[in-house]
């Protein structure tokens, strides 16, 4: 099993999901453009009138589209608009970090419908599987969540992957999960597919539905997190590479490097050696103080990495933004962003075309809406490009 597989919803035949290539089609290129004219599809997709007519049809006898009212503009009949209908499918999201466990629902669209953090130690597999099982179970029975419209559930690891697959290398924290196949650890535990990917590339997914990805097909993202990592987004959906470990930006760096990369570990530590009470980025994030002389020490030290790999991405993937998300506060994220040169000259003194630096507002933790939205992706946008196993 990976994360690009087709699944089957385990629900018996005829399945909601079932939709075809061009149907998905369809069904982004609304998502894509928020409100869109029935008439204006054939310019966004390469179907014909008669089958995006027919296409769209499908997908609002399915409840995954509505009607809206239309904009009238100048003379004729007016063509009806389609957006999506926010409960036309779910998703439901695990992110395995470090410290904590959370588990989310999300709509359609994005809204985070249920978030809530477990008691349980993040490094015991086989009790994790036990007690998100338990809370899955009891948030689809209080939310009253319609078995037939639950795309799946996905997970969020962190780590890269030594080969294509669902086995991460995670950061010693979480050492149990070294190489073993999530897909085995939690067989069984849902009556829904189940799939999983990196962090960071969950948090750029969440990225593309509900932040940048309504303004820009092609960005990068940075994760900002007790390490660095990143994702990529290419024609509208996450890119994962041959070994699926695209953007895995902190290979770059070398061993003495890492200390100085945007990771907030070092920015931790650095709070500690000043007798500050900061254990976590859970306890950053609770605590964190703007006034902190700390913060702006830490961002003069890790600023020249940052650099390094702002160039890097602007001259490899020449992104139209790069976005500063992860779990860093938000005040900090700006400041790096504030103080990052990523912009360079050519020979003859011209400035290098380079992207926007934006701050992301996802306001809930990326990654666990990213896990939430995987399986609605792979379920229903599967026909999109760049996702791929």
């Amino acid at each position: 099993m990976t994360a690009g597989e087709h699944f089957s919803d385990g629900l018996g035949e005829g399945s909601v999901f079932d939709i075809g290539r061009s149907g998905a089609l369809v069904l982004d290129a609304v998502r894509r453009g928020g409100s869109v004219a029935r008439s204006d599809l054939t310019e966004r997709t390469p179907l014909s009138q008669q089958s995006v007519h027919r296409l769209a049809e499908d997908l609002l006898e399915k409840g995954f589209l509505r009607l809206e009212a239309p904009k009238i503009a100048g003379r004729g009949k007016p063509s009806p608009r389609l957006a999506l209908e926010p409960q036309g499918a779910c998703g439901i999201g695990i992110a395995i970090d470090t410290e904590e466990v959370r588990v989310a629902v999300t709509n359609i669209t994005g809204d985070i419908l249920h978030l809530a953090t477990l008691n349980v130690d993040p490094n015991d597999p086989e009790r994790v599987r036990e007690e998100t099982a338990d809370c899955v179970s009891e948030i689809i029975a209080g939310l009253g969540l319609d078995l037939r419209r639950i795309a799946g559930v996905g997970i969020s690891m962190q780590g890269y992957r030594r080969k294509p697959g669902l086995a991460f290398v995670p950061p010693p924290k979480i050492a149990a999960w070294r190489d073993r196949d999530v897909a085995e650890i939690f067989d069984g535990a849902f009556a829904f597919p189940m799939m999983a990917e990196n962090n960071a590339t969950l948090g750029a997914e969440a990225e593309n539905w509900v932040g940048a990805g309504r303004r820009f097909d092609n960005f990068a993202y940075l994760s900002i997190n007790l390490g660095f990592g990143g994702g990529v987004v290419i024609n509208g959906a996450p890119y994962l590479g041959h070994h699926m470990n695209a953007a895995e930006i902190s290979s770059i760096y070398t061993p003495e490097e890492q200390e100085r990369r945007p990771a907030l570990r070092t920015l931790i530590a650095m709070l500690r050696e000043e007798g500050r009470d900061i254990g976590s980025v859970t306890a950053l994030k609770q605590r964190y103080d703007p006034s902190w002389p700390e913060i702006d020490r830490w961002i003069e030290r890790v600023t020249p990495a940052l650099d390094q790999m702002l160039r890097a991405m602007t001259g490899i993937l020449d992104p139209a933004a790069i976005v500063f998300g992860g779990e860093a506060p938000r005040d900090l994220r700006v400041r790096l962003a504030r103080a990052a040169s990523p912009r360079t000259v050519d020979e003859i003194n011209l400035p290098f075309p380079g992207p926007e630096l934006l701050i992301s507002e996802i306001e809930t933790d990326p990654n666990v809406l990213g896990a939430a939205l995987l399986p609605i992706r792979k379920r229903l946008f599967s026909a999109t490009p760049g996702f791929q196993a």
